[in-house]
């Protein structure tokens, strides 16, 4: 997956969806991680330096058509223009610590699984 953000940007909110894999247990999924520790890390690609370390992520309700009325969500990460201050790419990476057990298992998970994060910050910056 490749998102782009420009240079000292703080918009627009990085959103991963949660993917759906055939299980008939997503939903239950979706409650688990509305309970659960995010946190979002940033390294340059290049460098292999981390920009952002373990900084809080976001867990954002999806919207969904009228014919669903299962609440899925997104997780997510808001930008600093810290965090946008140096061009280039970098490799973003989510923990998600579960820690109700009530409701599922606990533990980390870190994605994305299937493929790389992958975040432009383009050159192209926003004047004050």
């Amino acid at each position: 997956m490749d998102f782009h953000i420009n240079k000292n940007a703080t918009l627009p909110i990085l959103k991963m969806e949660l993917i759906k894999d055939g299980r008939n247990d997503y939903k239950k999924f979706h409650d688990m991680v509305q309970n659960s520790d995010i946190t979002f890390c940033m390294t340059d690609l290049d460098t292999g330096i981390r920009r952002i370390g373990n900084r809080d992520g976001i867990c954002i309700l999806k919207e969904v058509g009228e014919d669903s009325n299962i609440e899925e969500y997104y997780i997510g990460y808001k930008f600093t223009e810290k965090d946008t201050k140096k061009s280039g790419t970098y490799i973003g990476e989510f923990s998600i610590n579960f820690v109700d057990d009530a409701i599922g298992p606990s533990g980390l998970l870190i994605v994305p699984i299937r493929e790389e994060l992958r975040i432009h910050i383009l050159e192209g910056s926003i004047r004050k």
